[in-house]
């Protein structure tokens, strides 16, 4: 008797602190409340946009130019196009899309 006791006693126990830990973690990391996933195209993540052009041919010109000044860019995929960079390239990519030449 006094075995099994022990045995409920025990499992009582752990199973309070599982309780506890599930509780605490639930606390610190709470719901998966991401929005859902972009399926118009229209959020870009960490990029942010720098310029829209309304063809390809001047999405990949702009790209390419902010590319050969070492800004790191890309472009979206519909239309109108985005040229985006990453947050800390904006100033940079500015500055260089302002530039004539």
């Amino acid at each position: 008797m006094i075995g099994g006791v022990t045995a409920i006693y025990q499992f009582l126990i752990l199973s309070i602190v599982i309780g506890g830990l599930v509780l605490m973690l639930k606390f610190v990391f709470g719901n998966d409340r991401r929005p859902v996933p972009d399926l118009d195209g229209t959020d870009f993540g960490l990029l942010s946009e720098v310029a829209v052009v309304p063809t390809e041919e001047a999405a990949n010109v702009l790209v390419r130019k902010l590319k050969e000044n070492g800004v790191r860019a890309t472009r979206s995929r519909n239309l109108p196009y985005r040229v985006m960079v990453f947050p800390t390239d904006v100033a940079n990519a500015r500055l260089v899309l302002r530039d004539p030449t």
